[in-house]
């Protein structure tokens, strides 16, 4: 649980908030409902799950009257000032499995919380009013429909409504999307039509960041409820999808009784509380706070795809990545006890693999791109994790050992992206296209990387072992795992360090975290020796409490602050911006190096735990970033809620810190 007092309540308060709806939809604002970025919503439906996603439902501002007087707990950025200052009535704020907003105006508290119902594009908006004397609450909806990546300023003749006592439909004249249907009810009270537009609501971080930042939103009308002294409850819900959905899912979850809303709060409180028992129990473990926490934000990036699952990198503006999908497994579905899920998105992946290439992402708008030469290596990877954590061989021998061989020969005998194995066993590919993590303009990887080289080995490692698991011949795998080890010491070896690109007699010496691959991954390819001169190498540059550096600052590239326009954000991206997921791989090369020493995991967890709590109550609450500035106070930057930065630090405290 994560409570924000009200002496930490401003208007420049940097602490956002997340939910999401298993389909790649979400709700997400700043805890004092101020939208400042394009992103921010109540509702953003995926319409074509996970993708298609949408603005729908911005936000709800709420007017409380009693006593002839009026408060509106709204907050709006309009040019030049905000309008109304709603947030100077909030207490406090809450996020226990959802946020609750609480406001004490006089002798009236009211709390509102918010809930996205799962495997629905569907939000519902609870209040709670304690109050000495009878008053009114008007609830005003901010209607939108567009994608989440624009903005939209146009206004003529946009939408049409049809309302009746307690609901509304909304639909739009835009043919686009003729065939989506917006509809929101009150459980008690009324509503009334009354629509206008709101114009020029601005977004200060699309501002910063060099995006459009105005737009205008369509006012439908009003909910209306009269309370009496005491007690009382009023419950919204919002639902928005294809007509056919749309209206089924309205019938499903709308109701005039408080209790059936009470009913899903509780429900989502039950599953989150079994997730988190399912981890406990499935790694023979005891209960931890910090687990608590990582476990929920983990299952919000787990979602369904063609009766399949697959996973969303990063919120809000992220889609599938499966690079990342693959890195984030291990600790998503795996430490977490989801193994089916864990095959699904395995069986997703597979489906999608063309000439032995593992696709990079699907974007949000169904294309399928497959510029990546390392994420076909992480997809064996993960896989040999599956079995690490399973011992399944049958389902990896039935469903996905074809594709793993057709990976390996693709690899050496040369696929798209001129990816191909060079003569001395290593592996390159065309430096003209990024084709690596770091994917940039301004980290161009010429030759052979560093970590792609040492997942190189890995899966030859890993292909060796399962061929003699399935009484296969593995002996091509040994002797070509033996020929890439000798030539990647010969090609990366510095004295003190790895080079992180080497093109022929040119060796890219700049100390980059890529390196910390050579460490961590299951099969090693260094000696103990070197491994510990890497990693006192990696320390001393590279670390920083929130993880690793993408660049050393004593190197002249290096920018230590991610911010400005697109163009300088690209530029610091790689070159000194620290990315939390590499901790992961940090703290199973340190511990594995000190011999999990009750010493050494004392201090990972105090790194860790000062990381996450840290996290938890800062951008994301009660989640990690994508990034953080490179220098001091490594401020946190990027996207609020990072699939490979939750995961890589849920599964190494578990793997490496509880259970070793």
């Amino acid at each position: 649980m994560i409570i924000v007092p009200k002496k930490e309540i401003t208007l420049e308060t940097n602490k956002e908030w997340i939910l999401t709806n298993g389909l790649g939809g979400y709700s997400s604002s700043t805890i004092i409902n101020l939208n400042t970025r394009k992103y921010h919503g109540l509702l953003i439906a995926s319409f074509d799950y996970p993708i298609r996603r949408n603005l729908v439902l911005s936000k709800v501002e709420e007017t409380v009257i009693f006593n002839k007087e009026a408060y509106n707990l709204g907050v709006n950025q309009y040019p030049g000032k905000i309008n109304p200052e709603g947030y100077k009535y909030l207490d406090s704020f809450v996020f226990n499995n959802f946020p609750t907003f609480n406001y004490k105006i006089k002798n009236l508290e009211i709390s509102k919380s918010i809930l996205m119902l799962k495997n629905s594009n569907s939000v519902l908006i609870r209040y709670y009013i304690n109050s000495r004397e009878p008053f009114m609450l008007k609830v005003r909806p901010f209607v939108n429909l567009r994608d989440i990546h624009k903005t939209d300023t146009e206004t003529k003749d946009k939408f049409r409504q049809k309302e009746n006592k307690t609901s509304i439909i909304i639909e739009t004249n835009d043919i686009r999307d003729a065939n989506i249907s917006i509809i929101m009810g009150c459980d008690k009270g009324m509503y009334k039509k009354e629509e206008f537009w709101i114009y020029n609501n601005e977004y200060r971080e699309e501002k910063e960041r060099g995006y459009d930042f105005r737009e205008n939103h369509f006012s439908p009308g009003e909910f209306l409820f009269k309370g009496k002294k005491g007690i009382s409850f009023f419950n919204i819900l919002c639902v928005a999808d294809k007509k056919e959905k749309a209206y089924s899912d309205f019938e499903r979850f709308y109701s005039s009784d408080n209790n059936c809303y009470k009913k899903l709060f509780e429900s989502e409180n039950s599953r989150i509380n079994y997730l988190t028992k399912q981890v406990y129990g499935f790694n023979n473990i005891g209960n931890d706070w910090l687990l608590y926490n990582l476990i929920q934000s983990a299952d919000n990036f787990i979602v369904n795809k063609n009766n399949l699952k697959s996973v969303i990198a990063g919120y809000p503006w992220f889609s599938e990545y499966y690079r990342d999908a693959l890195i984030s497994l291990p600790g998503l579905c795996l430490v977490t006890g989801r193994i089916d899920d864990a095959k699904q998105i395995l069986l997703n992946i597979k489906n999608l693999i063309k000439n032995g290439l593992v696709p990079l992402q699907t974007t949000e708008y169904g294309n399928v791109e497959y510029n990546s030469i390392d994420t076909s290596l992480w997809f064996i990877y993960a896989i040999y994790k599956f079995h690490e954590y399973t011992n399944n061989i049958y389902f990896i021998k039935e469903n996905l050992w074809g594709e793993m061989k057709t990976i390996i020969n693709a690899y050496k005998l040369g696929t798209e992206f001129r990816i191909k194995m060079d003569g001395d066993g290593l592996l390159k590919g065309d430096y003209r296209t990024s084709l690596t993590w770091m994917d940039t303009q301004y980290t161009i990887r010429k030759g052979k990387n560093v970590e792609v080289n040492a997942l190189w080995y890995n899966c030859l490692k890993i292909m060796e072992y399962f061929a003699n698991q399935m009484h296969e011949d593995g002996l091509n795998y040994y002797t070509l795992s033996k020929k890439v080890k000798k030539s990647f010491i010969k090609e990366f070896w510095l004295g003190n360090y790895l080079a992180d690109t080497v093109d022929g007699n040119i060796k890219d010496v700049s100390v980059r975290p890529n390196q910390i691959f050579a460490l961590s991954l299951p099969f090693r390819i260094l000696d103990t020796k070197k491994e510990l001169i890497v990693l006192k190498k990696v320390t001393e540059e590279l670390f920083t409490p929130f993880g690793l550096r993408s660049l050393s600052p004593k190197d002249y590239k290096y920018i230590g602050k991610y911010s400005g326009s697109q163009f300088e954000r690209d530029k610091a991206y790689h070159n000194g911006t620290v990315w939390g997921w590499l901790i992961g791989s940090y703290v199973s090369a340190y511990l594995r190096l000190h011999n999990y020493s009750s010493l050494s995991k004392n201090e990972i967890k105090e790194k860790l735990l000062r990381q996450v709590v840290l996290s938890f109550n800062e951008y994301g609450i009660e989640t990690i970033p994508e990034i953080y500035d490179g220098d001091y106070p490594y401020s946190p930057r990027g996207c609020i809620s990072q699939a490979w930065s939750v995961a890589e630090i849920l599964r190494a405290y578990v793997e490496d810190v509880m259970k070793k």
